[in-house]
């Protein structure tokens, strides 16, 4: 029976459903580790000897609509290895469950999916009528800790400030306008960050910004500005290095975007 409720939950090879308990809308588990040895976190030598066990139980991805409880036995062995400084520890059952986590890797990812796909709040009311019983700050603790994708060319930036912490703590938020997409947060809102932060994606042609003098003076320098070197012809009288009387920001600026839509050029026509 054991190995059949392992296939029916999709449960890794060398964990094993003991027993079932459904309580209401709660389907509990009673699962037991039968691998013959565990590896020692520390010297990554196999080990025999069980020492003792302990209950854990870590909340799962619904079945039928139930609520899914695991009750995990989980044993603790006795690493032999003469210079190892762990002398007891407990087996690991990686990537399934990570150690210390209340909740299976795959829970969390479900939750870190409906908090991309909606919110903190809206979230929270949708996951019941899927099984799911969490919070808005849960949904939100999951999304923040995922780690940013890999970098893609910019070539629109969109740069505008927004609070961590509302009336108390403001950032800097970064948009890639041709996808909607949110590319980056920064920690401040100082000229310094978010003009390192540019000088790293020198692909960026078109900046979208307030009128605020943080980001006027952030926004691109000329020796680095592709919309400067691209639109030349039609923009020279309106770019300027620094030291010239014009010079609002003590930087190599570029105004282009302090244009309205009257006097830029219709990229259709470059």
């Amino acid at each position: 029976m054991g190995m059949e409720f392992s296939s029916l939950f999709a449960l890794p090879d060398g964990v094993e459903v003991a027993s079932t308990t459904v309580t209401g809308q709660i389907l509990t588990l009673s699962l037991v580790a039968t691998a013959p040895t565990a590896m020692c976190p520390l010297c990554g030598h196999a080990s025999l000897h069980i020492r003792s066990s302990y209950t854990r139980r870590v909340a799962d991805v619904p079945y039928a609509g139930r609520q899914v409880q695991l009750i995990l036995r989980v044993r603790k062995f006795r690493c032999d290895t003469t210079d190892c400084p762990r002398r007891v520890f407990a087996e690991r059952l990686a990537p399934f469950i990570e150690p210390w986590a209340r909740m299976t890797t795959r829970l969390s990812q479900t939750i870190e999916a409906i908090g991309l796909a909606t919110c903190g709040e809206l979230g929270a009311r949708f996951a019941p009528r899927l099984g799911i019983v969490t919070s808005p700050t849960m949904i939100l603790r999951r999304t923040m800790a995922l780690s940013p994708g890999p970098s893609e060319p910019v070539s629109l930036l969109g740069i505008d400030d927004w609070s961590f912490r509302r009336g108390r703590q403001f950032g800097t938020i970064l948009v890639n306008l041709a996808t909607h997409e949110i590319i980056d947060l920064l920690p401040d809102r100082k000229t310094e960050t978010a003009q390192s932060w540019m000088k790293g994606h020198p692909e960026i042609d078109v900046v979208s910004r307030d009128r605020g003098e943080e980001y006027a003076a952030v926004q691109m320098e000329a020796v680095h500005c592709r919309f400067r070197n691209k639109y030349l012809p039609l923009f020279g009288p309106y770019c300027w290095k620094s030291g010239s009387s014009d010079d609002q920001f003590g930087t190599n600026t570029c105004r282009h975007s302090q244009f309205g839509s009257n006097t830029l050029p219709s990229f259709e026509e470059q």
